[in-house]
């Protein structure tokens, strides 16, 4: 009864007009409620009870991480970063058409390979050139990423100390 009420003063406040459509709507409003005050050993809780009202504007694309999964990964690494996360990243770098993203600690090439979905040209380094030259033979390896999910293979990939980097002035062989 009580989420009835806050939710219906929350409705009116907004002073919406026209007609709901549940089935298929034009805007969609979330109220999230926290409650800290059970399961906290009889303490006060450390957050009162607190809600959330917004609109939604935007959400994922949650079709792509199947494809991209770590599993189905042609070269992997024991520091190969999950899916979603580099994703995530790409989203914040906002990789698009144009933009360069350079990782500098490429390892399998799982940032990249992110980025690379959203067209950014590519560009990454790693300390060890195993990594980088020869990963686990000529076909599996950095590139066999890039042509596994047929995106464009990275501008460069690097052999390079990040406690040197390679974009200094005064750089020689």
């Amino acid at each position: 009864m009580a989420r009835m009420y806050v939710l219906s003063i929350v409705v009116w406040s907004l002073c919406l007009q026209g007609k709901v459509n549940l089935r298929n709507p034009d805007h969609n409003f979330w109220l999230i409620e926290i409650d800290n005050s059970e399961g906290n050993n009889g303490l006060p809780p450390v957050v009162q009870k607190t809600m959330f009202f917004g609109r939604e504007v935007g959400g994922a694309d949650r079709k792509l991480i199947p494809t991209y999964e770590l599993k189905s990964r042609t070269y992997l690494g024991p520091t190969a970063m999950d899916a979603e996360i580099a994703f995530l990243m790409a989203n914040q770098a906002l990789a698009t058409p144009g933009k360069l993203v350079y990782d500098p600690f490429v390892g399998t090439g799982s940032i990249l390979v992110a980025a690379a979905h959203f067209g950014a040209m590519t560009m990454g380094a790693d300390i060890d050139i195993r990594v980088v030259r020869d990963g686990r033979g000529p076909d599996r390896n950095v590139w066999s990423n890039f042509k596994q999910y047929g995106l464009e293979t990275p501008v460069g990939l690097l052999r390079a100390d990040n406690n040197l980097p390679p974009w200094r002035p005064g750089l020689k062989e």
